[in-house]
């Protein structure tokens, strides 16, 4: 394939054998050409987008054990992420059995986003009613254009409404 500008091959575009006829990046410093204005021109930068993940947690206490709820809820255009999902990890505490293999790991496979909002509960044994340190990490989305990882430490106490 030819260039329509010089007639040279294009392997990987035109836009360097531009700048060489221009007079090569030395030119273009002198001329003042703003690297900004440029990507501004093309309309190459991210669009700007609004929201946020809030999270909560609480612990329902119960006769024969308790959980651990956490829940996560997208705001504005983010999105969470259904694989990899959702993993809650416990800071190890004397006196608390957790009930299920950590870390807790909350995915599905067969869907995109997570309808939210998204809850997991950690059943579990405790001696006494101290709060629980635990770690949660996700994937959200800001839908069709880029994923980013969250995670964020909480103390967890039993709510009583």
């Amino acid at each position: 394939m030819r260039c329509g500008l010089c007639g040279c091959a294009v392997l990987g575009g035109c836009a360097v054998v531009v700048v060489a006829m221009a007079g090569g990046p030395a030119r273009a410093v002198d001329q003042g050409v703003d690297l900004d204005r440029l990507i501004e021109r093309f309309n190459a930068d991210a669009p700007q987008t609004a929201g946020s993940v809030e999270l909560d947690a609480w612990i329902e206490v119960g006769p024969e054990r308790s959980e651990v709820v956490v829940v996560l809820e997208p705001q504005g255009d983010f999105k969470l992420v259904a694989d990899p999902g959702i993993t809650v990890t416990p800071a190890e505490q004397p006196g608390v059995e957790w009930l299920v293999p950590l870390p807790y790991r909350h995915a599905d496979a067969e869907i995109q986003y997570f309808t939210p909002p998204a809850a997991i509960r950690l059943p579990f044994r405790a001696n006494g009613a101290q709060p629980l340190e635990i770690l949660v990490e996700y994937a959200y989305c800001v839908v069709d254009y880029q994923c980013f990882f969250g995670e964020e430490v909480l103390t967890v106490a039993a709510r009583y409404d």
